[in-house]
């Protein structure tokens, strides 16, 4: 009993660790974006409406662009799960966490900066619905793939080798299934759905 909720301390303790760094990051990344030089910014803006003026507009090859999408996000998926075979697994889990949170800091302040609240807005609708399905994916993995190092290199070290039971690792296998099929899942979201709830947003606010 003991040693179960010194399990589950330490993997509470692992996930606040990890949620302070994340929202350090969105900090950092917000802060960096608002002290950026006139001249970045402008070129900013000028994405941004080109974005806007020829989004509405484009018709996407939806095969094309899912391949595309499906296979940069599977990867993602793969390297964090083979991540979890490595010493150093868990450091990259908190390099991860830090550049989604500077990533997601930088582009909401930038949203703001170019346009405003509506700006704002329109980053929040770029994300979704897919994001419903990859951010608890992305969580889900992190935590599976840490707690799988972790454990792998905790038995090789009491018993000098990777001596252990195979319902680990086969465990550890549906983890990465279970990920590929939500992301596919996200992915066919973020190619035939998001398109054109951005397209509606734009259309709305006339922007």
């Amino acid at each position: 009993m003991t040693n179960v909720l010194g399990k589950y301390r330490k993997k509470i303790s692992v996930f606040k660790i990890q949620f302070i760094l994340f929202l350090v990051a969105v900090i950092i990344g917000s802060l960096f974006a608002n002290n950026l030089g006139g001249n970045r910014v402008e070129e900013y803006k000028l994405l941004s409406g080109y974005f806007i003026t020829k989004f509405p507009a484009s018709n996407y090859l939806n095969i094309e662009l899912f391949k595309f999408i499906i296979w940069k996000r599977i990867k993602l998926i793969l390297g964090i799960w083979i991540l979890g075979f490595t010493f150093f697994e868990v450091v990259i889990n908190y390099i991860i966490v830090i550049y989604f949170g500077f990533s997601i800091g930088f582009l909401f302040s930038i949203g703001l900066i170019t346009n405003g609240f509506k700006g704002y807005l329109m980053y929040i609708v770029l994300l979704l619905p897919q994001y419903i399905f990859y951010i608890p994916v992305i969580i889900y993995l992190i935590v599976k793939s840490t707690n799988f190092c972790s454990n792998l290199y905790s038995h090789r070290n009491r018993m000098r080798g990777f001596n252990i039971n195979k319902q680990m690792f086969i465990e550890y296998f549906f983890v990465l299934v279970i990920c590929i099929i939500f992301t596919i899942v996200g992915g066919i979201i973020e190619t035939y759905i998001n398109p054109q709830l951005v397209k509606w947003y734009i259309s709305a606010i006339n922007m």
